[in-house]
């Protein structure tokens, strides 16, 4: 967890010197998922597990945004409304800070 947890402080700072400052986070949710010694019955059973919370940037005066998790960083521009206007520019493994840089030096 820990070596998850200094990889993203690494995007972060990348992003920020490219000039991406802070836009809030995206939802959280929480649901039980079924495992294979807990399957999910009714209202019990299963992991308890939380989806989303993934610290949200924005660089100012353009439409670039990005979200950073513990596992992958999305670099994309918002076009239009709704999904159909996100594109994407990059999507990384946020350990690895070598397509980052080159993510973040393109923009």
């Amino acid at each position: 967890m820990r070596k998850a947890l200094l990889a993203v402080e690494e995007v972060l700072k990348r992003l920020s010197a490219a000039g991406l400052v802070e836009d809030g986070s995206t939802r959280t949710e929480h649901a039980r998922v079924p495992t294979k010694d807990s399957p999910v019955f009714g209202q019990s059973g299963g992991q308890l597990a939380t989806f989303g919370g993934r610290m949200c940037l924005a660089k100012e005066g353009t439409r670039i945004k990005a979200t950073v998790g513990k596992r992958t960083t999305a670099i994309y521009e918002v076009v239009g409304s709704g999904i159909a206007g996100v594109r994407g520019i990059a999507v990384v493994d946020t350990s690895d800070i070598e397509k980052i840089r080159a993510a973040v030096n393109a923009l």
